[in-house]
């Protein structure tokens, strides 16, 4: 009897802890649904390091980045720009000083993220996959 008890309560403790590690989904980079601009890996580090301006076909591409210290945002940092969040945020900086640019304005949500992209053909930005709708395009596919 005392056998069955501590199986069943090993069963629940590992039940548990399965439920309690983190899924995380992919992630998508996103254009306004006009955007028909090839999106590289290359392409999103150099826009967001401020290396180019502009999209294949000319046209300004302004970059949406999330805040600080956003999981999503060290995420994307990590894997399409290859860098660190602190040398991210020195990259800016020294940039700011010397003239050399602007950073990717900062918006406060994923869901912002969308809605700006979605009224403004020369934004890019990334969000989790879960949260993409029609009203915005998917180019880029990030598996995390």
């Amino acid at each position: 009897m005392m056998n069955v008890i501590n199986k069943t309560i090993q069963g629940l403790v590992l039940a548990s802890l399965m439920l309690m590690t983190p899924v995380f989904a992919d992630m998508v980079v996103i254009v306004h649904p006009s955007n028909d601009n090839p999106i590289t890996q290359d392409f999103l580090k150099n826009l967001y390091l401020g290396k180019t301006q502009t999209f294949e076909d000319g046209s300004r591409a302004k970059p949406l980045d999330l805040s600080p210290g956003d999981d999503l945002r060290q995420t994307f940092l990590r894997i399409a720009v290859e860098q660190k969040p602190v040398q991210y945020r020195r990259h800016w900086s020294k940039a700011l000083f010397t003239g050399g640019g602007e950073p990717p304005e900062e918006v406060t949500s994923q869901r912002q993220v969308i809605e700006m992209i979605a009224e403004n053909p020369d934004m890019i930005g990334y969000v989790d996959a879960e949260l993409l709708d029609d009203r915005v395009k998917s180019v880029l596919r990030v598996r995390m």
